[in-house]
């Protein structure tokens, strides 16, 4: 899921992204395929030389700017391999479990993680470390106002044992849950989509009399966490998730790797660490769960620390180290959109506007007055977007005087690509040097706007470093 959320971010940017899988499940090829990623089979074992290299030759196929590696087995032979290769490397890593760091970058997203544990690295290599860089997916990190409503008294259960729950965790805890006194329990038991036991736990769950809701592989898991007082989780990528919404967290482990990751974030008070799944024991679960249920302060501490370490904009920090060296687009240019290109430009912005609101239908004064009266005022500068000779987008920005201050603001008015150019890096490119150029032109800030829904083009901007600061009201009708 955290490559899935690395992933989600460079499409926003304008990127393609390839999974090269040895191993997967039905339910995490379809989740992939939905987001628009391609999959690429892998049948060397995982880890071996000859992995490398085919690694290696799809990177290479397919002209990838940066290869992305995430997994326990991968050790400091395989990055070597990798980078011997001529690739550019991003290791995702817990705790320094490697010898040696071949890799350009590695990221640690853990609480208590250091530069001396990375201190075996080569001298390019470099770290992004902590919780500012956890990964989370699209729809968590579009939730920036999050605001969690905290009762007196918890009465919501969560319980998620990731995508396939190999310890069947998820049934033992059913059962456990069925003898805890809690007055007005609600229980929801999310089922991953590679979850073996889905059948035994319908069964199970059809039979008890306890207000049990089932939910198998949603789509909503922000919302679900948002409705729920305390998780029931065993680590991994669901446990950055619940930080971020703010959920009370009982958190398992499987490994020794997640034991000391959850032992950390015991320590600071943000979760609640339960000890290993295989060493589980009903009876040690209830007296905990039932006063943290009783205890909206100490709810109410671990909401705050989960938002203080993780602020859902990781992948957008990640981006900030491995775009610039990426989106460089060979044979773009930004070209004044001159006067007798009036009726070509016009199309292509009734064609933007279009997208932007399928009912939009120009009026004649706009049909009139847009193009002339930004090609009169000398503060806009209007331009094709040229990729080797075809006009595939324009970009509309200029700088302004302040309206109260004796300042100027840069902005940027429009930004468009036509769809069959889009996910190459072209809009990121053409937007960072019209950035660089408002601040030369003593721009005290550059702002922006983007219509409401459109979460593609809002992440492109965050990830270049726009903050959402205002929300805009239009009345389109007079009070009657």
């Amino acid at each position: 899921m955290r490559c899935l959320a690395l992933a989600q971010a460079w499409q926003d940017a304008g990127g393609t992204a390839v999974f090269a899988m040895a191993e997967s499940t039905p339910s995490v090829d379809a989740r992939l395929r939905a987001e628009g990623m391609e999959i690429v089979g892998l049948k060397a074992s995982p880890n071996s030389v000859q992995d490398a290299q085919d690694v290696a030759a799809v990177a290479r196929d397919r002209s990838a700017a940066w290869v992305v590696v995430d997994g326990y087995q991968f050790d400091s032979g395989y990055q070597r391999n990798l980078k011997n290769a001529g690739l550019k490397l991003l290791l995702v890593d817990d705790l320094g479990q490697c010898g040696h760091y071949f890799a350009d970058l590695v990221l640690d997203q853990n609480v208590h993680t250091t530069d001396e544990i990375y201190a075996n690295r080569e001298s390019y290599t470099r770290l992004l470390l902590g919780p500012d860089y956890a990964l989370l997916r699209r729809e968590f990190h579009a939730r920036g106002d999050w605001r969690r409503n905290i009762p007196a008294i918890g009465r919501k259960v969560l319980i998620t044992m990731g995508g396939s729950d190999p310890d069947n965790l998820t049934l033992r805890l059913v059962g456990a849950l069925n003898k805890i006194s809690i007055p007005n329990l609600e229980i929801t038991v999310v089922a991953g989509g590679s979850n073996p036991q889905l059948p035994e736990l319908q069964r199970t769950l059809a039979g008890l009399k306890a207000p049990i809701r089932l939910v198998r592989n949603p789509s909503n898991m922000p919302e679900i966490m948002d409705d729920s007082d305390i998780a029931i989780i065993c680590a991994g990528g669901t446990l950055w998730e619940l930080l971020y919404a703010g959920c009370a967290t009982f958190s398992y482990f499987r490994t020794p790797t997640q034991g000391q990751i959850v032992a950390e974030l015991d320590a600071m008070g943000a979760i609640r660490s339960m000890g290993a799944a295989a060493d589980f024991q009903p009876n040690r679960l209830a007296c905990p769960l039932e006063e943290m249920m009783a205890c909206r302060d100490g709810r109410e501490k671990m909401a705050h620390l989960g938002r203080k370490l993780v602020d859902g904009k990781g992948a957008s920090r990640v981006l900030g180290h491995i775009l610039p060296e990426s989106m460089n687009v060979a044979g773009l240019r930004m070209i004044p959109v001159k006067a007798e290109e009036r009726e070509e430009f016009m199309e292509m912005a009734q064609q933007h506007f279009r997208e932007l609101n399928p009912g939009f239908s120009p009026e004649q004064d706009w049909k009139n007055s847009y193009f002339d009266n930004i090609k009169s005022n000398p503060k806009y500068a209007l331009r094709w977007i040229d990729a080797d000779g075809r006009r595939v987008g324009f970009i509309l920005s200029g700088v302004e005087a302040h309206r109260f201050l004796p300042r100027q603001t840069g902005a940027i008015y429009e930004v468009y690509v036509v769809p069959e150019e889009r996910r190459k890096g072209i809009a990121r490119a053409c937007a960072k040097q019209v950035i660089e150029e408002l601040w030369k032109e003593s721009a005290s800030k550059i702002q922006l706007e983007v219509v409401e829904g459109n979460a593609e083009a809002a992440e492109l901007w965050r990830s270049l470093g726009f903050e959402k600061v205002t929300e805009r009201f239009v009345l389109t009708e007079p009070a009657r």
